[in-house]
């Protein structure tokens, strides 16, 4: 066995070896300390751990396999022997594997089964930092069959994120740290310029990095359409292989994009975040950085995932940067300018935030709890639990107290995403064509095959398609079958996504869905515009308004009949003719999608004709306020005057009458109002005053009536309107009328000034004022002076306060 006495986490072995397993133990080491290759050997020969098998989790199937390959050559034996692992699709291990590397997802599988790991005694959680939906599932997982057992070893390591932490939340846990072992690297910032995108920006920047190179360069992009813009550009380079890196290229050229098999020519290994973390690519010494990732988003409303490119997080910087050191001094090249990384967040969020918890429900229900009931270093996304919950019930998986139905512990068992197990189980219980139809289908829908190519045929199916599908036959008893026909294929769709009916929206690219929600083909997407779809991925995109429809599957309209699809019937109520009366119409529908209707020939009854009005209304006021009703001028001051006494005099004990709160309890105030009201037309012109006073006792409406009155009597005796649509109210009167009147009329107990617009015997504006007794100092005089001359026949005293208040002329009043 090789001594890897140089990397940084030997140091902390004997310190490990001591403390597991009476605690967790949280180990926080960069990229390059030997986590994942030292440690787990030394625990190997640890002798706590002498007659149990250690699980070392990774987040990605190349670096499980890679970190396999490293550590069996480490003791001097082929893969599948000591050192065996496990990934979906592939595994190799014996009975004498003790060390088994496996996937988040895998161990998942491997705990629902053996829920106590009765022959595990560690469990390693390697790079906790990316922080998938399965690492935290896990942990969670892990952390209660801890508790069972005090000879259960768990240890989580993190590259990025604080062991300090992660080890608060934990309680118990004991925190080692260490340094990473880097090498010098210098860095570079090229953002790029005004009027450039990244992505025009990086090719520059790639051949600059190719020419300071002495070994290869490693650069990251968002995905797989920038990868393959940038192979296509950079293939044929002399003295440069060009090789892709991400999910979807296949894993054997994925295991060549890390090892160096030739020093004749230099690597150009263009890769999305796959690249990051776990594993070293052999021979580079320069990374270019974009500064983007592509992060899923689930939205739930469509019930589908958008991919949004995103700048990384500042660990994702570290550690990309980190990937050009690992074996020698090297150089990151980084299209962003270092006042930017001020702006940048520390951390990328974690899955269980940002993603659909569907398959992450289900998995807790299996294990027997809901997810309040374990422990997640991040909370689930309470929304996100709301929409998996629907979907589950929908496929059947609650049984009558709220677990898991018989057929729900069926579908967890299949360990793949849950529609497509509901596809296989249903398709089981259907015929043995349809079981090998699904396993056909499922094994080309869990590797999301491109939409123009889908349904492949069985021979097309590619290597890893092939292994799913002998897996799925394996698990469902079956032989290999003809050639499904489309009806065949018809059916076994149907059973996991009957919620994803899409009808054409006329002669468009648009469909709607039947959760309510709009899809379309992209403009490019050469398929036929059918009338009826079953839609079964999406993917939303920053540039459309609807989900982009990416695999999809014709329907006709007798497909509808299937028994997953889930129709209902309802009476709906509709607004007909010119006087838009109420109809009631019985409609068929798919969720959203009205399948057929016809005229329902009963009365409506009262409740369904006010819950119809209420709705209406309700939108009516809320888009247009208090003008969505022919109100008499009454009512208009009536609202006003009420608003000016809600704000100054009203107790706590008024009820309100602000307009969201009226709109929020319209049925209940409103409604009982409506009894012969069956048209828009009637509703439009109702007066709700006599609806608005009720809500007021009489001792109220008294106090408020005393507060705010309607009218103001000026000296003269006459009695003149209020106006409370302005604020303040105002009164319009004569200037003679308020002779003998020293200082402003008030309402609302004395606490609000009425405005006053003086008029000229003629009706017309003098002078508006809130303050009257400075108007009768300061600018009175001067309102004489000019109107004595032009309405010589009214008085105009000298003294205007010791004058008698008239409408009179001088001759009236001798």
């Amino acid at each position: 066995m090789a001594t890897p006495q140089a990397l940084p986490v030997t140091a902390l072995i004997d310190d490990v070896l001591r403390l597991l397993p009476s605690a967790p133990v949280v180990l926080e080491a960069p990229p390059g300390a030997g986590k994942s290759t030292a440690l787990p050997l030394a625990l190997l020969h640890a002798p706590q751990f002498a007659e149990r098998q250690i699980y070392l989790l990774q987040p990605r199937r190349i670096a499980a396999l890679s970190i396999a390959q490293y550590l069996a050559e480490q003791l001097g034996e082929a893969v599948g022997e000591t050192v065996g692992y496990h990934i979906r699709g592939e595994a190799k291990f014996s009975a004498r594997t003790r060390l088994l590397i496996l996937t988040e997802g895998m161990f998942t599988q491997y705990i629902q089964r053996d829920p106590e790991l009765a022959q595990v005694g560690c469990v390693i959680f390697d790079e906790f930092h990316e922080r998938h939906l399965a690492t935290d599932l896990g942990l969670a997982m892990a952390l209660e069959c801890a508790g069972l057992r005090d000879d259960l070893a768990l240890l989580v390591m993190s590259a990025t994120l604080p062991a300090d932490t992660i080890a608060a939340w934990l309680g118990t846990a004991h925190v080692l740290k260490t340094a990473g072992r880097q090498y010098p690297i210098e860095v570079h910032y090229r953002p790029p310029t005004a009027t450039q995108s990244w992505l025009a920006a990086i090719p520059a920047v790639i051949q600059e990095a190719m020419q300071v190179a002495e070994h290869g360069v490693l650069v990251f992009v968002p995905g797989r359409r920038e990868i393959e813009i940038l192979s296509e550009r950079f293939a044929g380079t002399p003295g440069w292989d060009v090789m892709p890196l991400h999910r979807q290229v296949p894993l054997a050229t994925q295991r060549r994009a890390l090892k160096l098999e030739t020093q004749h020519q230099r690597r150009l290994v263009i890769a999305t975040n796959i690249a990051e973390t776990s594993m070293t690519i052999a021979g580079i010494d320069v990374v270019v950085d974009s500064g983007r990732e592509r992060q899923a988003l689930f939205y739930p409303q469509h019930g589908v995932t958008k991919l949004v490119t995103r700048r990384i997080s500042l660990a994702s910087a570290t550690q990309r940067a980190g990937r050009a050191g690992r074996l020698r001094p090297g150089q990151c090249f980084k299209l962003w300018g270092k006042a930017d990384e001020h702006g940048m967040r520390q951390y990328q969020p974690a899955e269980i935030e940002t993603a659909d918890l569907t398959g992450f429900l289900l998995e807790c229900l299996r294990w027997g709890a809901p997810p309040s009931q374990l422990q997640f270093l991040t909370p689930p996304n309470s929304g996100y639990l709301e929409q998996a919950e629907q979907l589950l019930e929908q496929l059947g998986c609650y049984g009558v107290a709220g677990g898991l139905s018989s057929l729900g512990r069926q579908i967890a068992a299949l360990g793949t995403d849950p529609r497509w197990a509901t596809i296989l189980i249903h398709a089981q219980q259907e015929s043995p064509q349809h079981a090998a139809t699904a396993a056909w289908l499922v094994a080309q829908l869990e590797y999301q095959v491109a939409p123009q190519h889908f349904p492949l045929a069985p021979r097309q199916l590619t290597e890893p398609m092939q292994r799913r599908y002998r897996h799925w036959r394996q698990q469902l008893g079956i032989q290999p079958q003809t050639e499904p026909n489309d009806a065949l294929i018809t059916s076994v769709l149907l059973w996991g996504c009957g919620d994803r009916i899409a009808q054409r929206r006329g002669a468009t690219d648009r469909y709607l869905l039947s959760n309510g929600a709009g899809a379309m083909f992209h403009e490019s997407d050469l398929r036929a515009r059918e009338p009826w779809l079953l839609v079964l991925d999406m993917m939303l995109s920053e540039h459309h308004r609807d989900a982009v429809i990416q695999l999809a599957w014709s329907l006709s309209e007798a497909d509808l009949e299937h028994p997953a699809v889930p129709r209902e019937q309802q009476l709906q109520v509709r607004w007909h003719g010119p006087q838009q009366r109420l109809r009631a119409v019985a409609e068929e529908r798919i969720g959203a999608i009205v399948v057929r209707e016809r005229q329902h020939t009963d009365a409506i009854d009262d409740a369904t004709r006010a819950r119809a009005l209420t709705r209406y209304l309700q939108e009516q006021l809320q888009q247009h306020g208090w003008q969505a009703l022919q109100l008499p001028p009454f009512t208009q001051q009536w609202l006003a005057r009420m608003a000016l006494f809600e704000q100054v005099l009203a107790p706590a004990d008024w009820p309100s009458f602000a307009l969201p709160e009226l709109i929020d309890q319209l049925a209940d105030w409103a409604a009982p109002y409506w009894q012969h009201i069956d048209s828009l037309v009637q509703l439009q012109t109702w007066d709700p005053l006599t609806a608005l006073q009720a809500r007021l006792t009489y001792q109220q409406l008294q106090e408020f009536e005393s507060a705010c009155p309607t009218s103001y009597q000026v000296p003269s005796g006459r009695t003149l309107k209020i106006d409370y649509t302005h604020q303040p109210p105002i009164v319009a009167a004569k200037l003679q009328e308020l002779f003998g009147t020293p200082v402003t009329p008030s309402v609302c107990a004395g606490k609000i000034n009425l405005t006053l617009d003086l008029l000229s015997p003629a009706g017309r504006l003098l002078q508006r004022t809130a303050d009257l007794a400075s108007f009768w100092q300061t600018a009175y005089p001067a309102v004489q002076k000019e109107m004595k001359g032009r309405y010589p026949k009214h008085p105009w005293p000298d003294d205007p306060l010791q004058a008698e208040a008239t409408i009179k002329v001088k001759r009236q009043r001798q």
